[in-house]
């Protein structure tokens, strides 16, 4: 007996359920806003006529659609209630065993720094540069997701690369990663100042997410002076914090623990020097950071 149109479409949906979470992660920097956006459209296929089911050729590429579509809408509002956080709005880390190691989202794409650069744009614009950079969408293609003119996806893809520059590049191998970061720590456990004014570009800026629930920095933190002094104070006013190094999105990255509170550090790096640092301290975007860390001792 030949299997029901709604089950084989279900069935469709969970095998590229995974990948279609990380294209939301990729769009909504929540990791549990784009697990919703996925259910969504998994609830959605189950309306799906037969008939209609029946007619799809490329799954995929329709799921990519239907996804994209619906976190576009999800963005929209989230961009809204965005600007009324207290502080710094950062994206939410992800442990690397969430991410496949077949995802079609590029990693570089999944890097902090760029999800956080992509708030810059507006919800179509994210959307087709996210579907170029990280499927490797024409403008033809995004046209048909987004339901408008090749010209005008043309024109976003425009709008959005000058707008973020190089911000796919990646920032440097890992282990330059791993080595800047040990080097931060160290810096900051020694109150070196020099140390850490010399990682740092001269206008390096960091962002601190705390959201109100956790001390943070309500405001950026610019220059390489006001930054070592800032990282030094939050050494001296929390004694005894342990530092562990793992991976989120792809990158290494810090975890600062101390009682209940956790901080997640990630950085950019440019021509040599730190240009950004993100730190994570919201608890509620805590949850995927994982248990893979291996303790800095020193």
């Amino acid at each position: 007996m030949e299997e029901p149109r709604e089950s084989a479409a279900l069935g469709q949906w969970n095998s590229q359920r995974r990948r279609l979470t990380v294209l939301a992660y990729n769009m909504l920097g929540a990791w549990a806003q784009a697990e919703d956006v996925v259910s969504e459209v998994g609830e959605n296929l189950l309306k799906l006529d037969p008939a209609a089911a029946q007619q799809v050729r490329n799954w995929p590429a329709y799921l990519t659609t239907l996804t994209t579509r619906r976190a576009i809408d999800v963005l929209r509002s989230a961009q809204h209630q965005r600007t009324e956080y207290a502080g710094s709005w950062l994206p939410e880390p992800v442990d690397q065993q969430e991410l496949p190691e077949d995802a079609a989202v590029t990693a570089s794409m999944l890097r902090l720094g760029v999800l956080f650069l992509l708030e810059e744009l507006s919800a179509p614009s994210r959307a087709a540069y996210v579907l170029h950079h990280a499927l490797g969408y024409t403008s033809v293609r995004i046209a048909e997701v987004l339901e408008i003119s090749p010209a005008a996806a043309r024109q976003l893809l425009s709008r959005a690369s000058r707008k973020l520059g190089q911000a796919r590049a990646p920032s440097r191998e890992s282990g330059q990663l791993s080595a800047l970061l040990s080097k931060i720590v160290e810096a900051i456990r020694a109150a070196d100042a020099g140390e850490l004014v010399s990682l740092l570009a001269e206008d390096a800026v960091l962002y601190s997410d705390g959201s109100g629930k956790v001390r943070a920095a309500l405001n950026p933190v610019i220059g390489a002076h006001r930054i070592a002094r800032f990282l030094m104070g939050v050494e001296r006013k929390n004694p005894g914090r342990t530092v562990f190094m793992g991976r989120v999105n792809g990158e290494p990255a810090l975890l600062f623990r101390l009682a209940d509170r956790q901080d997640v550090v990630a950085i950019e790096v440019a021509e040599g020097s730190i240009r950004t640092i993100l730190q994570v301290s919201n608890p509620d975007k805590l949850w995927q950071v994982g248990s893979r860390w291996d303790p800095l001792t020193g």
